[in-house]
């Protein structure tokens, strides 16, 4: 049985049996079952090309001086 078959299983309201031990039981995280993914902004793709470029070029560079060559597009 798959790990996203598991997760279906589990019972958030209602079950006598507690999330902890389903999560147990289906040998599956807790944090597999409460983590809801978050779409990804418009301008981080273009962003994260921007970097894989530049660290390809230079990937010696530590985060500072690459957050210096950005040009302040990135906040840590």
């Amino acid at each position: 049985m798959s790990r996203r078959q598991r997760q279906a299983m589990v019972e958030r309201k209602g079950s006598r049996l507690s999330l902890v031990r389903q999560c147990s039981l289906l040998d599956i995280s807790r944090g597999s079952v409460y983590y809801r993914p978050t779409p990804t902004r418009s301008g981080d793709h273009d962003l994260m090309a921007l970097m894989d470029r530049q660290y390809m070029k230079t990937p010696f560079y530590g985060s500072r001086r690459m957050r210096f060559l950005l040009g302040g597009r990135v906040t840590m």
